[in-house]
């Protein structure tokens, strides 16, 4: 029990910590606002959704709905990838039929793109940074399929709960997302003055990063 309850002193302390990150991140998003064309556009959209993701991962945890947290580990890494593929990897003609005009009660989605794995490849590319830490991540959250579809791992969950010690490598990977999402915010920005502002943000946060070449969900 002890060892249990200084694990929920270390999992409020992470969260404090991603709380001061998401602030970061999100001025440092009003401050790489960019729609200067389609492809922009379209990026900033999915960075905006992403940082959403994120702050409602960190909300969910803080308040104890640790299962739709978890799921949402997906939501906000295939949304990272996304923003990433738009900005640097995708053909000008997915770009135009993304933006293409539909018609009115028209529900049905327009071309979504490749799949993950070949977004992370296209973007290896021109970024193997960020794809690096994409792939880094890709195997221990394709796991996250039985929290989003309803699966075994969701049912034993919901009914013993999540261990403290492990939602905090959830946060830690989470917070990987954020500094993979800022960025991608710095490319689409196109300003020289936000160089350099990633790697300021993975030196004050690095207490609450994953170690060194891990990476897992805590699943």
């Amino acid at each position: 029990m002890e060892d249990q309850s200084k694990d929920y002193v270390r999992l409020g302390q992470c969260l404090d910590r991603c709380s001061d990150l998401d602030v970061q991140a999100g001025r440092l998003f009003h401050e790489g606002w960019n729609v200067s064309s389609p492809r922009h556009v379209i990026t900033m959209g999915f960075c905006r959704s992403a940082l959403e993701h994120a702050t409602s991962q960190r909300l969910l945890i803080g308040s104890g709905q640790t299962g739709t947290a978890i799921a949402l580990i997906r939501l906000h890494y295939e949304t990272t990838i996304r923003a990433a593929w738009v900005v640097l990897a995708a053909k000008q003609k997915w770009i135009t039929n993304f933006t293409a005009p539909v018609p009115v009660d028209d529900l049905e989605e327009p071309t979504m793109g490749p799949s993950t794995p070949a977004m992370l490849k296209a973007i290896e590319h021109v970024a193997p940074d960020i794809a690096h830490e994409g792939n880094r991540l890709y195997a221990t959250v394709d796991g996250m399929h039985s929290f989003v579809h309803g699966g075994v791992h969701l049912v034993v969950h919901g009914l013993r709960g999540y261990p403290p010690g492990k939602l905090v490598e959830v946060l830690w990977n989470r917070n990987l997302l954020v500094l993979m999402l800022c960025n991608v915010i710095v490319v689409a920005s196109g300003k020289t003055e936000l160089h350099g502002t990633v790697s300021k943000f993975s030196q004050a946060y690095a207490d609450v990063m994953p170690p060194p070449a891990s990476a897992t969900t805590g699943g």
